[in-house]
């Protein structure tokens, strides 16, 4: 079989967001089983800073040199380099890109793309005459709460996957909340859409005290103990309501001695967030530290005392798992497919209520450190029903179906 998969998201994007830490991780770990299959990838939408993405993915096939690193510290050389990998590479600007799609032509196969089945991981199909298409779809969130995306954006898009969702002979959604939206949305057949779960990096994993960095702490001006959120800043994430629950329980406890530390990059419409940092009389312990490299994010899981995931709506959200992989009790938002992935349902909260997350995070705060090492096992034990090499051995044997 030749499986041949759009991986333009993570030469665009790079592996570190999103459908691009997806993709990267899905095609690694399905080198590491096929020893069969050619896996051909195409990309159109190339920025150079990611290309060194292409060697990474030949050194985990018969096409590379497999280097022992700490990303595969886990993984054996005899795993690997039984499957093979080609690549065709289109490297399109914008301008062109928008033109060869609204055309359709060339289609990919004329320009000598050939394969049993294609896997389109993120929304779009690019112009292609093959007939077996899989799609995966991440979350429909734009056309949940468009007023959180620009108009352009939610026209586009609703118009682009509903058409997508349509031509796909088979969906895989990554969580059943996501398959729920697709079927409701576009009157899709339930079992045309597969739900696969998504997994967490390996390399997020609890630490020994000895492994941690503690001058990490200094680096992002984090000066006490201290509560984590993880995620892009943009209206979605609900950092409005977070940094408010984060206000009541300083005003309501004198003795409240925690930060409030919140790692990810500037998205869009992201400006309510910050205006309620200004506003807030309690700044000084409010940090927002950017995007973090996951080298230095494991140690922050690992030094942080409660993870909070205020989010209004999530296909999957992987954060929550990398928090629980670390051993890290976590509180979220009762909400889309959080439910699905955070087992102390206890800890749940309403998203709009900043009262209801106050007292959940204080919750945990104040329990005894006996409960918090059973939390912490909870954590570990909820973490490890999702993991790469299930969501590879899934999505084959959704592709092997197809063809059957």
């Amino acid at each position: 079989m030749r499986i041949g998969i759009d991986i333009s998201t993570v030469l665009n994007h790079g592996k570190d967001i999103g459908a691009g830490r997806y993709i990267y991780n899905l095609i690694k770990n399905m080198l590491a089983l096929n020893i069969k299959d050619t896996f051909v990838l195409t990309a159109r939408h190339i920025t150079d800073e990611y290309l060194p993405i292409i060697d990474e993915l030949k050194a985990f096939s018969n096409s590379g040199e497999f280097k022992k690193s700490k990303e595969n510290e886990k993984l054996e050389k005899s795993a690997y380099k039984k499957s093979s990998l080609e690549f065709k590479l289109f490297k399109v600007g914008n301008k062109k890109l928008n033109i060869w799609n609204n055309l359709g032509f060339p289609q990919l196969e004329v320009l000598g793309f050939n394969t049993d089945i294609l896997h389109c991981p993120d929304f779009l199909i690019p112009p292609t005459t093959n007939k077996n298409i899989i799609l995966t779809i991440h979350d429909l969130a734009f056309i949940r709460f468009p007023h959180f995306n620009f108009d352009w954006f939610v026209k586009k898009y609703t118009k682009e996957v509903r058409k997508n969702s349509a031509r796909a002979k088979k969906i895989i959604a990554v969580s059943h909340s996501t398959k729920k939206d697709i079927v409701d949305f576009f009157k899709t057949t339930p079992s045309k859409v597969d739900v696969i779960y998504e997994a967490a990096e390996e390399n997020f994993r609890k630490l020994n005290e000895e492994e941690i960095d503690r001058n990490l702490l200094g680096k992002y001006k984090i000066l006490k103990k201290f509560i984590l959120s993880v995620g892009t800043i943009e209206p979605r994430k609900n950092y409005v309501t977070l940094i408010k629950a984060f206000n009541l329980l300083k005003s309501s406890c004198s003795d409240f001695a925690y930060q409030l530390v919140i790692v990810g990059r500037t998205g869009w419409m992201s400006e309510a967030a910050y205006v309620e940092y200004e506003k807030s009389p309690y700044k000084k312990d409010i940090i927002f530290t950017g995007r973090v490299p996951d080298s230095e994010l494991i140690h922050i899981y690992n030094m942080a005392e409660v993870f909070v995931y205020p989010s209004i709506f999530e296909g999957f959200g992987l954060p929550v798992i990398e928090a629980l992989q670390c051993g890290l009790p976590v509180t979220a938002s009762r909400t889309s497919s959080i439910p699905e992935v955070v087992e102390t349902k206890e800890f749940l909260f309403n998203p709009a209520d900043q009262e209801d997350m106050a007292k959940k995070i204080k919750q945990i705060l104040t329990t005894d450190e006996e409960l918090k090492k059973e939390l912490s096992q909870k954590a570990l034990k909820n973490a490890s029903k999702f993991n790469w090499r299930q969501t590879a051995e899934n999505t084959l044997r959704v592709y092997k179906k197809l063809l059957q």
